[in-house]
């Protein structure tokens, strides 16, 4: 039958011939067809947010959206360490600054722990925050160390229905850990959609990080399959396509201390493992 496909084919080649393969433009300093890829833990699978912590430099944190559980690791490595830091729930994004380990969850509480008790099998002394965000539903968090500030922005909040905003909030973290309200800001949809067609759906981020070699947000949307690129003031600089065979779930986004690009992806079922994608950085 084949065969037969094939001889039709000459009068239409294109019934046999291999489709090109897509070249996915990348953000300046990356190749996007570049990829390096390692799957991971299965008590990963639903990976939901990864960071790395300055001081320990090698070191990546994530957490997943199941167990209350920050996990640890070195990329490429096959021991994994974990620290247990509140009951079962939906936690989806996490960040370290100053000290302090911060995670967040979906309905946007914050959760504060002193980064040593990140080496203890259990935390002991972590502190739960509620009601610094209006109530909706929460993927993105990431810290700016040299200001102190956290950054959460809604993935689907009420305060942006009917609008073309996505609404974020910034947060100062003192020096004994405790995040207070210290702002708003906006991101511009029209100015995803004009870069980037969004065919009529919402802009729904996933995560979160900030590019300190350029000072850049980098927004990630699993939905949406997009990459966005903002400027330190959240206007819009560019977006970009992601390759749907390479980012099935991609809902954690981090940069290392030699400014590296990772972005981790839940996995779809029991039998596609959740990957970590490592983009380097282009001198």
């Amino acid at each position: 039958m084949l065969f037969s496909v094939c001889l039709l084919g000459m009068l239409s080649f294109s019934a046999c011939a291999q489709p090109d393969k897509i070249n996915y433009q990348s953000p300046i300093g990356y190749d996007f067809n570049q990829p390096k890829v390692d799957f991971i833990w299965d008590v990963l699978h639903e990976v939901s947010g990864i960071t790395f912590y300055e001081e320990i430099a090698d070191t990546l944190f994530a957490v997943e959206d199941e167990t209350g559980t920050i996990y640890r690791f070195l990329p490429s490595s096959k021991d994994l360490k974990q620290s247990k830091f509140a009951k079962d729930g939906d936690y989806e994004g996490i960040a370290i600054s100053n000290g302090y380990a911060i995670v967040l969850k979906s309905n946007g509480t914050l959760y504060t722990l002193a980064a040593v008790e990140l080496n203890k099998e259990e935390s002991e002394h972590v502190k739960e925050w509620k009601d610094l965000v209006p109530k909706g539903e929460y993927e993105s968090l990431a810290a700016s160390s040299k200001d102190s500030l956290l950054y959460v922005i809604c993935k689907q909040c009420s305060v942006d229905k009917k609008t073309k905003k996505t609404t974020g909030y910034r947060l100062r973290l003192t020096k004994a850990g405790v995040p207070i309200k210290d702002g708003e800001f906006e991101i511009d949809n029209q100015e995803i959609d004009a870069l980037n067609s969004l065919n009529g759906k919402d802009f729904r981020p996933s995560a979160l990080a900030r590019n300190n070699r350029t000072n850049e947000w980098f927004i990630l949307s699993s939905i949406n399959k997009l990459l966005v690129v903002a400027d330190e003031n959240w206007k819009v600089k560019a977006t970009y396509p992601l390759d749907p065979d390479l980012f099935n779930q991609p809902e954690g986004i981090a940069f290392d201390a030699q400014g590296n690009l990772y972005i981790s992806n839940e996995g779809s079922d029991k039998t596609q493992k959740a990957s970590l994608v490592r983009f380097t950085l282009i001198h």
